[in-house]
């Protein structure tokens, strides 16, 4: 089993600017931990200070039973003791070496034979043998990111760092290389910390993911719990929660709380004793638009809804409705085509009680 990586500190930047690092990765088993939240947040710098290019004030980062850093007894290893991969945004190949020149770069402490050993063995594995003897200007933007993963692989490294690997892509090849990079990040046998501020990113390649905001770390968790079930406001917003609107519990009974949002009545499941006035929270892929208001359904929430925009997109479209409170809809092209919305049609809207998140207003600051 790899080691685990537990990390806590504070950097200071000159002008107050603080960034608090708080994550833990290859603990639980999961091999990728997801830095996730809006550009400026401090992504970045927290991975900086993992990988030893930056240097925190305060605080501790351990990595199994080695210390990489901790201010207290003044220990801070340098970069290349810490046996890290760091994979950079714009990938920083040397444009006058070839690709197998790049692998090769991180080899040269090693013998001769076994440097050439390794460098094949890394480009047959990466599928880019046939760019061994290229340049990085003569590859493609999805070719040189190859290069670059091989680069920081080729190594051995203990943990692996990718500072948002798939940014410097084109729309096309995010998408194709998104399933194969997440394949290859599965397959190996060590901790990943990723950086991304794309949600789509961050659900097919994380299997943790901590979500910061302002330098400061407001939730982590498995993938699926912090996107579903958002801790407060400010990561409803992060996480790209479409719908977020202000409600009151009006009754509960059996695990369940009725509340009333804009002129709206919704079943939730009951949040704790002594919550009233709650934010209402509901994901737009789980909103499903029917014609057919006499449909026979299960689903708790069945409310009438007027369209108010469609908007077309790659892969779902965004329909924008009038529930009685804001409501937004992520339904599939084939739907949107069975279904032929305009604006002023009226719909039923059907949510699952268990799919409306209540978050105390308490707890969840500004909506």
């Amino acid at each position: 089993m790899a080691d685990a990586l537990i990390a806590r500190f504070t950097k200071q930047f000159p002008g107050g600017v603080r960034i608090r690092g708080e994550l833990g990765a290859g603990a639980s088993g999961a091999s990728v931990t997801v830095l996730f939240g809006p550009s400026g947040c401090g992504k970045t710098t927290v991975l900086r200070c993992l990988a030893g290019l930056e240097r925190p004030e305060e605080g501790q980062i351990r990595f199994g039973a080695e210390t990489w850093f901790d201010s207290a007894s003044r220990v801070c290893r340098r970069p290349q003791q810490r046996g890290v991969g760091f994979v950079f945004q714009d990938y920083a190949l040397f444009p006058h070496l070839s690709v197998a020149e790049n692998l090769a770069f991180g080899l040269k402490s090693q013998p001769a034979a076994e440097g050439r050993r390794r460098v094949g063995e890394m480009l047959e594995r990466m599928g880019i043998a046939e760019l061994a003897s290229q340049r990085p200007r003569q590859l493609s933007g999805g070719q040189q990111q190859r290069v670059a993963l091989a680069r920081a692989l080729v190594c051995r490294p203990r943990l692996l760092l990718l500072d948002e690997p798939l940014s410097a892509l084109d729309a096309g090849s995010r998408e194709e290389l998104r399933g194969e990079l997440r394949r290859l990040l599965g397959s190996l046998d060590l901790p990943v910390v990723l950086v991304t501020h794309d949600r789509n990113e961050a659900l097919a390649l994380g299997d943790e993911l901590v979500v910061m905001s302002a330098g400061a770390v407001r939730q982590s968790g498995p993938v699926l719990d912090v996107f579903n079930r958002p801790a407060d406001a400010e990561v409803a917003r992060i996480v790209g929660v479409e719908t977020r609107q202000p409600g009151s519990i009006v009754e509960r009974g059996e695990g369940l709380a009725t509340v009333a949002v804009g002129t709206a009545r919704i079943l939730a499941l009951a949040p704790p004793d002594g919550v009233r006035d709650v934010l209402v929270c509901i994901r737009g892929e789980d909103v499903i638009l029917q014609r057919d208001r006499g449909a026979v359904s299960s689903v708790r929430n069945r409310l009438s809804a007027r369209v108010v925009a469609v908007q077309p997109g790659s892969p779902l479209v965004r329909v924008e409705l009038d529930a009685g409170f804001p409501l937004f809809a992520f339904i599939t092209r084939p739907a949107a085509d069975d279904l032929q919305l305009r604006p002023g049609d009226v719909v039923s809207a059907l949510i699952k009680a268990p799919a409306v998140h209540l978050i105390g207003r308490e707890m969840s600051g500004r909506s």
